[in-house]
């Protein structure tokens, strides 16, 4: 009687393994649709869905290994397989918010072999690229992705630094103004100036100074950024009005350029130039004097214009420069 009993538990307890390792297996196992169903079919894709989500609530070290032996069994029209990558995803910030960074991050470059064609992970190998400078790959990834998403502002961006750091400057030219829009013009300021250098270069100076400007809003007044491009847009804006004999405009910018820029011999120099044709010729000797004592490029040239205004004044005679260059001096605290 003893043996029978035992006997009998043994036979439960094997029962119950088995009836265990088969309800295991069959949580694994995708529904099979009955003949006549086609496996792409939304009904089928309903029981395929609460299968998933059953998966989905197992403990979560055995999320991803449960997840990846049910799409292994999955018949290949299955609606259900576009899903999988997203609930792969979906364990891996899971894996993440667990403090199980490792587990994550191996799970993380699983995928990348098991969805090597998804916007996921060549969106990841774009951004590698980018940062390890393979420009060739990070172009020829970005322009795969941007055929699918041409508004996505990260993938632009990536583009069109790719482009400039290959010196490609027709490709350049035509995707950084669509990063400019998609990111804005605040965020993306080191490309709307490279865009306003470009036109420049062009001399196409309307659009370099539209560009310009725009650039100066991304920087706070005053910063050493913003000030530089009150510089590049007073020079130009001033050399623009002295070639069409706008001198009043041009002294305007000029000044405005020796304001923020108080050292600038250029800005001096045509500040002369343009004060000699109104016949200022106090001011203009005075912006020539500036010129000379900064002992820059424009120096030589400033002090010979300098000497044509002063020596008729003075009789001809260059006694008393001295007096002027020192005012200079002073007035530039040099």
């Amino acid at each position: 009687m003893m043996n029978q009993r035992l006997i009998r538990a043994l036979l439960s307890f094997t029962l119950f393994l088995v009836v265990g390792q088969f309800t295991a297996v069959m949580a694994q196992t995708p529904y099979q649709a009955p003949e006549g169903i086609p496996p792409e079919s939304d009904f089928v894709y309903r029981k395929h869905y609460e299968e998933v989500q059953a998966i989905m609530q197992s403990p979560l070290a055995e999320r991803a290994t449960k997840l990846e032996a049910y799409m292994k069994a999955l018949h290949p029209k299955s609606k259900i397989l576009g899903t999988m990558e997203a609930y792969f995803r979906q364990i891996v910030g899971q894996l993440k918010s667990a403090g199980n960074a490792s587990a994550a991050d191996a799970l993380n470059k699983k995928l990348t072999a098991m969805f090597p064609n998804s916007d996921a992970v060549i969106s990841q190998q774009l951004q590698q690229a980018f940062q390890s400078k393979d420009y060739a790959k990070s172009i020829q990834l970005g322009e795969k992705l941007l055929a699918k998403s041409p508004d996505n502002k990260t993938i632009l961006n990536i583009l069109a630094a790719s482009y400039i750091q290959t010196n490609n400057q027709a490709k350049a030219a035509a995707t950084v103004p669509k990063a400019i829009q998609a990111i804005g013009a605040k965020d993306a300021a080191p490309l709307v100036i490279w865009m306003a250098d470009y036109y420049k270069a062009q001399n196409d100076i309307p659009n370099a100074l539209s560009y310009y400007k725009q650039a100066m809003g991304a920087f706070p007044a005053g910063s050493a950024e913003n000030n530089t491009l009150k510089v590049t847009v007073g020079t130009i804006e001033g050399s623009q009005a002295f070639k069409s004999k706008d001198f009043d405009g041009a002294v305007a910018a000029f000044n405005e350029v020796a304001r923020v820029d108080p050292k600038n011999d250029g800005a001096y120099l045509y500040l002369g130039l343009s004060y000699w044709r109104l016949q200022k010729l106090e001011e203009a000797q005075s912006a020539f004097a500036k010129a000379t004592v900064l002992g820059q490029g424009t120096a030589a040239k400033a002090n010979e214009y300098l000497l044509q205004i002063y020596k008729p004044l003075n009789g001809g005679s260059e006694e008393g420069i001295d007096k002027v260059l020192d005012k200079a001096k002073a007035d530039l605290g040099i």
